[in-house]
């Protein structure tokens, strides 16, 4: 293993470390909102409208922080049958292709878009109606998961290029 390819890989495991500090926390606390709920409504018959929007918020937010990290890990869902029948050169060819597409949409869409709308609803002073919470805040999961995206989709060119392999994780709709 070169000493970039090591680099390479670490980077990658540091990033992995830091999104699953954040993603599993989250969930933990979504899970305890929605017991919460289920049991507040069975039992009492009542329930507390700020634990559904943080359940809403922990969602929004370990779903997109969890599609960056699960990019990385290429763990996606793939529709296989064109790249399974070309050789590896024209394979690794169309891979760096939808990779560096994955970049530009994340950057272009993603890390700008979801700039210009958090930014637009922290000047718009735009609250959640029970927590009275920034929906800036809540949207800023959207800038933050797309330079995640870009930066694993990068991380997986870069060892490419390095002469290493990514594991794949993806399960083939085929």
């Amino acid at each position: 293993m070169g000493t970039g390819l090591g680099v390479i890989r670490r980077l990658h495991r540091a990033l992995d470390a830091l999104v699953l500090a954040v993603t599993v926390p989250l969930m933990v606390v979504m899970l305890g909102c929605v017991v919460w709920q289920v049991l507040g409504r069975y039992f009492f018959g009542a329930s507390t409208s700020y634990t559904d929007e943080i359940a809403r918020f922990t969602f929004i937010w370990v779903s997109l922080l969890g599609a960056a990290y699960v990019l990385g890990r290429r763990g996606h869902i793939a529709i296989t049958a064109l790249t399974q029948l070309l050789s590896f050169g024209p394979r690794r060819v169309l891979e760096w292709i939808i990779a560096l597409l994955v970049v530009g949409f994340s950057v272009a869409v993603m890390v700008y878009g979801g700039y210009a709308l958090t930014e637009r609803a922290a000047r718009l002073v735009q609250v959640s109606p029970a927590l009275q919470v920034s929906m800036g805040l809540v949207y800023s999961v959207i800038p933050i998961s797309g330079a995640l995206t870009a930066l694993y989709a990068a991380l997986v060119l870069a060892q490419w290029a390095s002469g290493g392999e990514v594991a794949e994780d993806h399960v083939s709709l085929d």
